[in-house]
């Protein structure tokens, strides 16, 4: 920042260097009736370019504005050179005289950017820098007279290597019907710049746009009139006040930043009033619109807990993107985030404006963001106890299909065993009622097993009696690959919380068994700060997608139901990784 500093005062002496020289050549011209006027305005017309294009400059240095202002600075000290009595310096002067309009031009329709938006834009100016440095050429090749109607000696022109002046018309009226298009098309293009802006951008615009309107329109008259013959009082005329326009442009830059200080002063006032008046308006969206001047402002709201921005009616919303014309202000209190601003691109270039009225409504956002919280976990807590209710009568409907397919059917198995059992003992068939007995004792033994198993997967015996370490050990134990217990909690945790994070553990090694393709896992279970953490990590495939199935989403209802919060981190290739936040209060 130091470095650009210097180099910006360096400019800027250059620029004074230029305005003495300018101030020089005016008083010993002998070809310039008003020497002392033009050695007044001249240098201070220039100087006023230059000093308001390094300021900008320097306030905002990636953004070219600043330095097409400083280049309309320079470009009129070289038009300046024309008051010299030094034919090639006279000819130089006169040949990139009209260079510092076509610059001008630019700066005004690529304001506040800088930077020409649409081709028509950058079509225009490329045909004024065309017109004046390429067109033009011949008129001066061919001898063209440069010095139009001066009096007293009169420099010539150094560039003429034949002497055709009427050729040399033809070029000098064809560079004006050139100059004449391109000051049509630029108004039209003002007038559409105008039009295409949204209130806030109108608001900014307004001073320079104005300003460079009446610059455009008055060079037309006056070229136009020289075109068309008409007296020349018109095109005097037009001249003056064109000249009025031109130097009124630097004022009206720095007229747009007083009026966005003030209206910065205004503004949160406003909106301070506004906020503590019982009687008005208290939609904090309505007044932070009104404050800013966009009626297209948006607030969201922070929620902490699921990491995301919501509506105010609690609905998860998403930031937008770079380019889409909107930008974002997040607002804090006292360091944490509670909410953002959405707006307008164009208020991007007021940041300071942004950030006040975003300062003074941070409690009253606070308050808002509270408000939203409890309307999306409403939301998510009838979302989640709807999907809740389908997952139970689906694990209801399979409970009652294992116990059909499984157990009942070995129990009936068992029942028509013991009956011919009882048959061969009556028969006196000892031998062959022992076997039976035997293998109905096998029959049993597994259809208590597979009673176990399903007791096991609503709720397991050992996470009751011995608590969350032993059960996952078990867990781990029963997988069909290793699985590692890197870390756990030193004391028990609440029975809730036990149980999200078994259930946890349990579905994700179900995923990692029959889609990750891992070699191993590792479970993490920890205390932080009021919150269980659970991370369950494979080394497999990568790309789990938590959208697609019940196994997980259920877990997370599971988890909403307790005011926690699943997250699922699988990029290809990488591995899985399953992470679940359960309060512990």
């Amino acid at each position: 920042m130091l470095g650009l500093r210097r180099a910006l005062l360096a400019l800027f002496a250059l620029g004074v260097i230029f305005a003495g020289l300018d101030v020089a050549l005016a008083l010993t011209s002998t070809h310039e009736d008003q020497k002392v006027v033009t050695a007044i305005l001249g240098p201070l017309i220039g100087l006023s370019f230059i000093g308001t294009g390094v300021f900008a400059w320097w306030r905002r240095p990636l953004n070219r504005f600043g330095l097409l202002m400083t280049g309309v600075g320079i470009a009129w000290f070289l038009s300046g050179l024309t008051e010299s009595n030094n034919s090639t310096v006279f000819t130089i002067g006169s040949y990139v005289e009209p260079l510092y309009l076509v610059i001008v031009i630019q700066m005004v329709l690529s304001f506040p950017t800088g930077r020409l938006e649409t081709f028509a834009q950058r079509a225009t100016i490329a045909a004024g820098y065309l017109d004046v440095l390429a067109v033009r050429l011949p008129f001066f090749l061919l001898g063209g007279n440069i010095v139009g109607d001066l009096e007293g000696p009169r420099p010539d022109n150094v560039l003429a290597i034949v002497d055709a002046p009427d050729l040399a018309e033809v070029f000098d009226y064809t560079s004006t019907f050139v100059a004449v298009v391109v000051l049509m098309s630029t108004v039209v293009l003002l007038v559409r710049k105008r039009q295409a802006a949204t209130p806030p951008q109108r608001r900014a615009l307004a001073p320079m746009l104005w300003a460079g309107l009446a610059l455009v329109v008055l060079l037309g008259v006056a070229f136009l009139s020289d075109v068309l013959g008409l007296p020349n009082e018109i095109s005097d005329v037009a001249t003056l006040l064109a000249l009025v326009a031109f130097a009124i442009l630097p004022f009206a830059f720095l007229a747009g930043l007083v009026r966005s200080r003030y209206s910065r002063a205004g503004a949160v006032g406003e909106l301070i009033e506004r906020l503590n008046n019982p009687e008005a308006d208290r939609s904090l969206g309505l007044a932070l619109a009104d404050a800013l001047g966009d009626r297209s402002l948006k607030l969201v709201y922070w929620r902490p807990s699921a990491g995301h921005y919501v509506t105010y009616d609690g609905r998860p919303v998403e930031l937008p993107e770079a380019g889409s014309g909107r930008a974002v202000t997040e607002v804090e209190r006292e360091g944490i985030r509670v909410g953002a601003i959405i707006h307008d691109a164009s208020l991007a270039d007021e940041p300071g404006l942004v950030r006040a009225v975003a300062a003074s409504a941070a409690l009253a956002l606070e308050n808002e963001r509270l408000e939203a919280e409890l309307r999306a976990r409403l939301d998510e807590l009838q979302t989640s106890r709807s999907r809740l209710v389908e997952v139970s009568m689906f694990e209801r409907r399979r409970l009652e299909r294992d116990l059909h397919d499984g157990a009942q059917q070995r129990l009936v198995a068992l029942s028509l065993q013991l009956g011919l059992a009882k048959r061969r003992l009556e028969e006196g068939q000892d031998g062959a009622a022992s076997a039976m007995l035997d293998a109905a004792r096998d029959e049993l033994a597994r259809a208590l097993e597979e009673l176990r198993e399903l007791a096991r997967g609503i709720h397991p015996a050992v996470l009751t009696d011995r608590g969350l370490e032993p059960a996952l050990e078990a867990l781990a134990e029963r997988a069909p690959l290793p699985v590692s217990l890197d870390q756990m909690p030193a004391e028990r945790l609440p029975a809730p919380v036990e149980a999200a994070a078994y259930f946890v553990v349990a579905e994700a090694l179900t995923n990692v068994v029959k889609y990750a393709g891992a070699s191993t896992a590792a479970v993490r279970i920890r205390r932080n700060g009021s919150y269980a953490v659970v991370e369950v990590h494979d080394d497999g495939v990568g790309g789990a997608d938590p959208t697609i199935g019940t196994g997980l989403r259920g877990l997370a209802d599971r988890l909403a139901a307790l005011d926690g919060r699943l997250e699922v981190h699988s990029p290809p290739g990488e591995g899985t990784t399953v992470r679940a936040e359960v309060p512990c209060a």
